[in-house]
């Protein structure tokens, strides 16, 4: 199953946008001007320093919704895995 993680397309997000594009396991698309797309057949693991974000920006991270679990959500990572 694939991962998929909208991300509304607003600064406070950038972050998690780039560091989606830069592996090789993630693609990013844009399908409608107000949000981009991660997807990754592979579990993806975010840390929110790495990212940058304070705590409330890093809480809302899924306000766009997502296909697939988390795992893991505390203050520091988050891990996302395929749906079972």
């Amino acid at each position: 199953m694939t991962i998929r993680v909208f991300v509304p397309a607003v600064p406070e997000f950038a972050s998690l946008v780039r560091a989606a594009s830069r592996r090789a396991s993630c693609k990013v698309s844009a399908p409608l001007p107000e949000y981009q797309v991660i997807e990754s057949s592979e579990p993806l693991e975010f840390a929110r320093k790495e990212l940058g974000l304070k705590p409330a920006v890093w809480y809302g991270l899924f306000t766009g919704g997502l296909t697939g679990r988390i795992e893991i959500f505390d203050r520091e990572r988050v891990r996302i895995v395929p749906a079972d």
